[in-house]
């Protein structure tokens, strides 16, 4: 007896068609391959478009003509649920300029993420580009993380999310909070995004060596 439990929809599907559709020819199936492809490029280098377009939206103020206080608000309003990936386009987009927009187009959003953690000089160089261009996520991904512990020594950490839905008027004033210690510490976070974990680390060291009698005493009120 067949297991339907593992069929796999789609594709048990191909296997039996739908009744009076008829089969593709040569070239109705070259017609439809090219337009697979042609969407498949667009995926890719969504991200480089989006996070462009955000980026003069906030150079030209663009929010305010169309009624938002800030930039965040217009970006909540449009993205909704997808607004993390949009900050993300945008820090990626932010990391990557200076590398041509032609080959910027052949980098997926994924691995256009994980080369933002490289250092300039090196995401920007022939050989990273083309890795990114070229090799699956998880294989890029894999890639820097042991460049990443070959040039700093530190073995990779395992790494967990941590996030929490806030008011928007908290959620600025914590963004402020972090460029604000990021200012501070001197700690590029625009163009290294990666460098907000040590941000994190250093405020929560901060809060840790802070004894909770002057934490009560300076947050009293709020």
């Amino acid at each position: 007896m067949k297991n339907l439990g593992r069929a796999t929809p789609i594709l048990e599907l191909t296997k039996h068609p739908k009744i009076g559709l008829p089969k593709a020819t040569k070239a109705e199936a070259t017609a439809m391959d090219k337009e697979v492809v042609r969407i498949v490029e667009q995926i890719r280098s969504n991200w480089l478009h989006l996070g462009s377009l955000i980026q003069r939206m906030i150079d030209s103020y663009a929010f305010e003509a169309l009624g938002f206080h800030g930039m965040h608000s217009w970006m909540r309003a449009r993205f909704g649920d997808s607004l993390s990936s949009a900050y993300s386009a945008l820090r990626s987009f932010r990391a990557l300029r200076g590398i041509p927009q032609e080959k910027l187009e052949l980098i997926g959003e994924r691995n256009a993420h994980e080369l933002t953690h490289l250092s300039k000089k090196e995401r920007r160089s022939d050989e990273w580009i083309e890795k990114a261009t070229t090799l699956p996520t998880k294989e890029f991904k894999q890639e820097v993380q042991i460049r990443l512990e070959a040039k700093t020594g530190i073995r990779r950490e395992r790494f967990k999310t941590w996030s929490v839905a806030l008011p928007e008027d908290v959620y600025e004033s914590v963004c402020a909070a972090e460029q604000k210690l990021a200012r501070s510490l001197k700690i590029d976070i625009e163009t290294t995004p990666g460098n907000r974990i040590t941000v994190w680390e250093a405020l929560a060291q901060w809060i840790l060596q802070t004894d909770e009698e002057t934490i009560r005493i300076q947050t009293e009120g709020l």
